[in-house]
Order: C-alpha cells, then structure tokens, then sequence
C-alpha cells in the first residue's frame, strides 16, 4: 500500500471515529433534553386541579409583558390573586384527602367557567389561584369580580354535609401598577395580604398599601428586638435539637453498605411547658408569620455552630451537619452576619455547615440569591436545596447558582419500589445533578429495595428511618463511632421493610 493509500484510510478512520462521537454526544444531548424535558411537564400542571402551576404562570406572564410592551398602544391586563383562606386550611386538616382534593378541582372548574377566551387561571399554592385577565379594570373588573365570587361562594355540597368557603382576593393592573413580572405578582398579593387582614373579599393595590406593610414589619421587628435577647436566653427551655444522620454511600454489598461520608441533618423540636410536643409543621408557620423565626433562627444557627465545634474538639471533625433555613432568615441578611461571626469564633472545618433552602426562596428573586450565594460560598458554607423536584424553579436556570447539593423530596421516594414514574422522575434527577456536578440525597428512605434501586440509579447520598430516625446529640455520635469502628461500613437492619429473602441470604 502506498504511503498516500495510508494517508487516505487513516484520514477517513479518523472522520469515522469523529462522526461516531459526535453521534453519541448528541444522543447524550438529547437524553437529557427529554429528562428536563419529562420533569418541566411534571411541575406544569397541578394534580388536584390539573391547572398549570406557578412555574408556567412565570413563563406566559413573561411573555405576555414582552408582547404587551411591544404594542404601541395596550389596555393591559389585570393580575388577580384568589386565596381560599383559612376555611379550606380547616377543611384540609380534618376531612379526609378526597374531599380537599374535589373542592380544588371543582375550584378550578368554577373559576374556568367565569373566564373569557383570553383569559387564564393557575394554581400556584394549594389555597392559592392566580388568574391573568386581558383589558379587565374598572368596572370590567368589578363584573368579572361578581361572576367569580358568585361562583365560588356557592358551597360544595357532599353526601350528608355541605362546604362553604368564603374567598379573598388582590389585583394589581399591568402598565399602571408595574411593568415587571415580580412586581405585578408582588403588587397583586400586597393586596390579597390586605384584603385578607381586613377580611374584605377583594381589595386593588395602591402604593399606600405598601408603605403600610413597612411600618407593620417595622412595629414587628421593634417588638422581636425589644423581646429578642431575654428570648434567647429562655429558649434552649423549651427548644431542643435531634439529628437525622445523612449517609454517602460507595458500594452496596448484601445489606452492608460502604460509607463515605457521614452528615447529619439538624431538626428542632419544641416542647411547649402546658402542651407538650408541639410539631414542627405547626409552630414553624406560626413563627414565620409573627417574624419569630428571626430569633428562633438564630438560636438554631448557634446551636449548629456550636456542636459542630463541639464534635471538632472531640476528634468527631468529619460530622458534617446541615440547618434548614425559610425563606424569611434567607431573605433578611441577618443569618449571613450571625454565621459570618460564629464560623470566624469557632474555626470550624471548611464546609462543614451545610444550609438548606427551598425551590421556591432559591428562585424567588435569582439575582439577590446568587449574591447571597456566593456570600455563603466565601464563608465555606455548603448550600443545599431541599425538597427538590416539588417548587416551581426552572431546571434549565438551575446551573446558574452556586449549589453544592439538591435533595429528592420524599414524594419520590417512598413509592419508588412500585411507581414506574417515580423511578423515571428520580432518574432524571441523578443524571442533572450528575452534569451539575453536584451531591443528590434520597429524603425519606424507609426500604431496603428503595435505596437499591436509588443506588444503581447512581444516587449515592440517604436519609431515612432505614439509616436512623433523628438522634440526639450523644446518640449520634455513638452512631457515627460504631460505623467508623466497623470500617466505615453500616449494616441495615434485619426485616427492614423491602428487605427481600435473597438480602438475608446475602447478609452472610
């Protein structure tokens, strides 16, 4: 063969060799586009109603705007926010699901049927409806107004009882109120806020309304302040912390699984002195409300930091431990200031504090979050987002934060061993995080074949009743030693729930 024959086969080799990379790149490409995708089409569409989520709402209000602002001349839209109230809330937590479940539906239906052909409703929270109503004010409004509370104030009638619920609503008018999606929805719940406090079925924003709501949360914040530092000393009284362990896992064999890492997160509890246990879920949302969350905050940050030194001291340095943190602390700049002091004082190993936001305040306003980000980031603090996979954020905006982990909501869990769809949801969670080049943890694991099946989906990060129910203090380090004395290995329990006859086999 002469040299140029060599040439020629080795040139076209190479193209070969080219194009069939380029092949695969672009499969990889387009997997991923139908996972993203296949998630986006999840976070859509509400179940209960099966109206699109606030995650489309963003979208078509974009849109709307941008073609709005286009027109030489508009008549605008109006952003109508409807809230069930604290009436559907009781219905909700003492009748059972489907009932809930049909008011909603029958909601959207009610609302649906007022609206005109340009018009659109969203569910954006389970009590919460935003409608988009084009060239509808004044007194266009005040008809489509009657329509809507005619329609919904007629009670849904059940077998053997009937549920009235009385509605509150806000409005704020696209040019004259503002030109910007978060301003509009801002503007519109300002008013639904208002109408709400004033127990008023619709209320119109005004600028008055916004100077109001800053001298409230100022006389708030006078009060928290007043109180806060008598406060804090009583409150290690009532408030008390446990820990849920958070295991990385390298291997599975059997029933013993290979740890990496070992982290815990951080819950608090309150054990009121009349009451007893009061639940997170109940006095959270409460102090969220009256601004007591600040104070509160503080002190669990503290807490943090404190056994996180603690535990360095003791020569447990490898624990690391995360915090929640609600939107409110997130938004206010004083949790940066406490942890900025704190981590200083106690030189705590780098990213050994993890924090851990929700979709929703992540996404909430991107730009004053990536600074406060990246505040984090210089600090050493890791940043966590919880319960993903539920909120309304953009997966395809994800990669712009500066993330170090995104946490499965247990929704996707627990009935991973028998929903196909899950499987599928999950999946594609571990192939972002994986492009992202970030940690994934599996929230609520309570079956040996769910973390299985996690596993070979390449999620490496569990938390769950299967490892361990939350801990006390001392309780989790005895925890973290018996798996460090057993060779960085932890052995899941016999007749765990999943756990199938060729496991115990396996166990040896």
């Amino acid at each position: 063969m002469t040299s140029a024959s060599k040439s020629q086969e080795g040139t076209t080799t190479l193209v070969t060799s080219i194009s069939e990379e380029n092949t695969r790149l672009r499969a990889q490409v387009s997997a991923l586009e139908k996972k993203v995708a296949h998630l986006e089409r999840k976070i859509s569409f509400q179940a209960q109603s099966g109206l699109p989520t606030h995650f489309r709402l963003e979208i078509d209000l974009d849109n709307l705007i941008e073609s709005e602002n286009a027109k030489p001349s508009t008549l605008g839209f109006t952003v109508l926010i409807i809230q069930l109230g604290q009436t559907y809330s009781m219905v909700r937590k003492t009748l059972r699901s489907s009932i809930s479940e049909w008011i909603l539906y029958q909601t959207g239906c009610r609302v649906n049927s007022v609206l005109g052909p340009e018009d659109k409703v969203y569910h954006t929270r389970e009590d919460e409806f935003v409608l988009v109503l084009r060239g509808a004010k004044g007194q266009d409004l005040k008809k489509v107004l009657r329509r809507l509370l005619s329609a919904l104030c007629e009670p849904h009638v059940f077998a053997g009882f009937t549920v009235s619920l009385p509605v509150t609503s806000g409005a704020a008018y696209f040019p004259e109120h503002g030109r910007t999606r978060s301003n509009l929805l801002h503007y519109a719940d300002v008013a639904a806020g208002s109408a709400q406090e004033r127990k008023k079925s619709f209320v119109l924003f005004r600028p008055t309304l916004l100077q109001s709501v800053v001298e409230r949360v100022e006389l708030q914040n006078s009060i928290i302040r007043a109180i806060e530092a008598p406060a804090i000393r009583h409150l290690g009284e009532q408030f008390s912390l446990v820990f849920q362990p958070k295991l990385f896992v390298s291997d599975i064999d059997g029933r013993v699984l290979r740890i990496e890492r070992i982290e815990a997160e951080a819950l608090i509890r309150w054990n009121h002195p009349t009451r007893g246990l009061i639940p997170p879920a109940t006095f959270i949302p409460l102090a969220e409300e009256t601004g007591l969350i600040e104070p509160l905050g503080k002190w669990l940050v503290y807490q943090c930091v404190r056994r996180l030194s603690s535990w360095h001291k003791s020569g447990r340095g490898d624990i690391g431990l995360s915090v929640n943190l609600s939107p409110r602390q997130f938004r206010s700049g004083a949790v940066e200031e406490t942890l900025a002091g704190l981590i200083s004082s106690s030189k705590l190993p780098e990213r050994a504090l993890t924090v851990e936001l929700t979709e929703t305040s992540l996404f909430e306003d991107a730009e004053a979050t990536t600074l406060i980000l990246r505040r984090f980031n210089a600090m050493g603090v890791r940043v966590s987002v919880d319960d993903f996979g539920t909120g309304y954020s953009s997966l395809s905006h994800l990669h712009r934060f500066p993330l170090d982990e995104i946490k499965i909501d247990r929704l996707f869990v627990e009935n991973l061993h028998q929903n196909h769809q899950d499987r599928s949801i999950v999946r594609s969670l571990v192939g972002i995080a994986r492009d992202l080049g970030l940690d994934l943890i599996a929230e609520g694991v309570e079956r040996a074949d769910s973390l299985r099946h996690l596993y070979r989906m390449g999620c490496r990060g569990f938390q769950g009743f299967l490892l361990s129910r939350p801990l006390s203090d001392e309780e989790l380090l005895k925890f973290r030693d018996r798996i460090v004395r057993d060779g960085m290995t932890f052995r899941i329990p016999p007749g765990a729930a999943g756990e199938s006859e060729g496991d115990d086999a396996a166990k040896g």
